[in-house]
């Protein structure tokens, strides 16, 4: 009897602890559950007879700068090219530079000799021998002095699906020869100096054509731009002499190698593009591919025979061959290097920057915000405490601007830890919870009043496990090299924890607006859901004020002034019968 009565007694001592973490689960579950506007996280649940378990809420202050975006890497098969001027960040310019891809094996159809029929006796394209060249295309000859085909002309597609601002302002663009590969390691980043690609001082050699556009052409009729198919574009032929040059070295190389012309070869000739905006304020472009096509002439045959077929009788006694002009084509894909360079207005910029009332959210490569989290306060008074749940929200302010082309609010941003953010960009990583936390709004249609980060519990156990802190209080007094407010590196000596916590980047965190591409679950398609495959850096523009600001550190002002300008960051943890600091 007493010893069922014990295995009753202790049935009970385990549906009662399983109570206990079904009500800390029902805690946390509620936190992370709750809206932009939650005040309360349902405290009161917890029995008052459970002496046990210690839940509570605690609340700890936030502060937040603006800060530079420094160098940014951006992998990315988009090119901006365009230059727009606001009345808040001043003049933001964009261009790019871009290799061409080469596909394996591109070869360029024979001279004509006699008949178009292959060994298998199928006719094939061939270009015009010496009686069909004609005025309006140039022989090409090998070391022998034979004839291996001709060119006509280069012309360049800059193809795009969108853009920002205004449609019909009247803009030009020059596009450029590069005289130097690009590379991996400097490519990506969107400070990259495009003179240092091309000849800058002599244009003459180094220009390939120009074009002046709108970014809607109305020389293409309105039912021709409404279609599903029609994709815009701005259309560049290249200076005679350097199509003629250009070409004639890319098909008597081809010519030589055959099937072995490869990306390699091709470099040698063609190193890219620059594409450059010289006229017009007010228009972006998001350019989704560049299309290089080297254009040739050939002869019209008979499929049968492979003779090449005359035209109808232009006047009695005469005729034509008939005639019509190929291409090849050579155009940016992800196989190849595409650099964007962005160029902010520096001085209007860094009056954003110093703005203390606020913090700004500028992209592309303008303005971040910069957080630094209470992480040791948080580690002192809860020492002992299991943390459950860590709430951050991060207010909008409204925007009441009646600018026609204003720029719009980031809908997807990332909070990461400073030291990763460099890395997390170029290593092409997802959001894991651990070092950075996404909030992303950008498939729904639905407006918000804050950035929500409904729990980085293991963003804050990640800075208190990394051991950074203790191995600095280990070795002060020490030299940190930081970034000032203007963007540039100078190093600082620290004598002591709370100095180095100040300038060090361990409890820094940075929020950065992002662009997200998503796809479909085929698991989960039924319910429309979606995985992230994708995050870099949004490059479009766009601009958001913040809650927040430099006023919150400023001494000068009253305790009460500086808690304006202060974030709440909320934090749920459990005690199992010990007690907190």
């Amino acid at each position: 009897m007493l010893l069922q009565t014990k295995k009753k007694n202790k049935n009970q001592d385990t549906t009662i602890m399983k109570a206990k973490y079904a009500l800390i689960a029902l805690l946390a579950i509620s936190f992370w559950g709750c809206d932009d506007n939650t005040a309360g996280l349902g405290l009161g649940m917890f029995p008052g007879s459970d002496q046990n378990i210690n839940g509570k809420l605690s609340t700890f202050d936030v502060t937040t700068e603006s800060v530079h975006t420094g160098e940014v890497y951006a992998m990315t098969n988009v090119g901006y090219v365009g230059k727009f001027t606001d009345e808040i960040f001043g003049t933001y310019q964009a261009g790019f530079l871009a290799e061409l891809n080469c596909p394996a094996g591109m070869t360029f159809p024979g001279v004509y000799n006699g008949t178009a029929l292959d060994g298998d006796k199928k006719a094939t394209n061939t270009m015009v021998d010496e009686e069909g060249l004609g005025d309006d295309v140039e022989g090409i000859y090998n070391n022998e002095n034979k004839l291996i085909g001709n060119i006509h002309t280069i012309e360049l597609y800059l193809w795009y699906s969108s853009y920002f601002g205004d449609s019909l302002t009247a803009c030009r663009l020059s596009v450029y020869e590069l005289n130097k590969n690009l590379d991996t390691e400097h490519a990506y980043y969107t400070n990259i100096d495009p003179e240092e690609y091309y000849d800058h001082a002599n244009t003459d050699n180094s220009l390939l054509g120009t074009k002046a556009y709108t970014a809607v052409d109305l020389s293409v009729k309105d039912s021709i731009r409404k279609l599903s198919t029609y994709v815009p574009s701005v259309h560049v032929s290249f200076r005679d002499k350097a199509a003629k040059e250009i070409g004639k070295e890319i098909i008597k190389r081809a010519n030589e190698l055959g099937v072995n012309f490869d990306n390699k070869e091709f470099r040698k000739i063609f190193k890219g593009i620059y594409v450059k905006s010289d006229y017009g304020d007010g228009t972006v472009l998001y350019i989704d591919q560049a299309q290089m096509n080297v254009v040739y002439k050939c002869y019209a045959v008979d499929t049968i025979t492979g003779i090449k077929l005359k035209k109808n009788v232009v006047k009695e006694g005469e005729s034509k061959d008939s005639t019509y002009y190929g291409y090849r084509i050579f155009a940016t894909t992800r196989e190849v290097i595409q650099a964007n360079q962005l160029d902010n207005d520096k001085a209007a910029i860094q009056d954003c920057i110093n703005k203390p009332e606020w913090t700004y959210l500028k992209s592309p490569a303008g303005i971040f915000t910069q957080l630094t989290l209470p992480v040791s306060q948080i580690a002192e008074k809860l020492q002992g405490d299991t943390l459950n749940a860590v709430k951050l929200g991060i207010p909008i302010y409204n925007e009441t601007s009646d600018k026609k082309f204003g720029m719009s609010m980031p809908r997807s941003v990332l909070l990461i830890r400073k030291k990763y953010k460099d890395s997390f960009f170029k290593d092409n990583k997802l959001s894991d919870g651990i070092t950075s936390s996404l909030f992303d709004n950008s498939s729904s249609t639905s407006s918000f009043n804050q950035y929500t980060f409904n729990n980085i519990t293991q963003m804050i156990n990640d800075c208190l496990a990394d051991g950074e802190r203790a191995k600095a209080e280990k070795s002060l007094p020490m030299t940190l090299e930081i970034i000032n407010s203007l963007g540039e590196k100078e190093e600082q000596v620290v004598t002591t924890i709370e100095e180095w916590e100040k300038y060090s980047d361990w409890n820094k965190f940075i929020l950065i607006p992002v662009l997200v591409t998503k796809d479909s679950s085929s698991s989960n398609s039924y319910y429309g859901s979606s995985n992230v495959i994708s995050i870099q850096h949004d490059l479009k523009p766009g601009y958001v004020r913040l809650k927040g600001g430099t006023n919150a550190t400023n001494t000068s002002l009253p305790k009460e002034e500086q808690d304006k300008y202060k974030l709440k960051l909320e934090v749920v943890s459990t005690n199992f019968g010990t007690k907190s600091k």
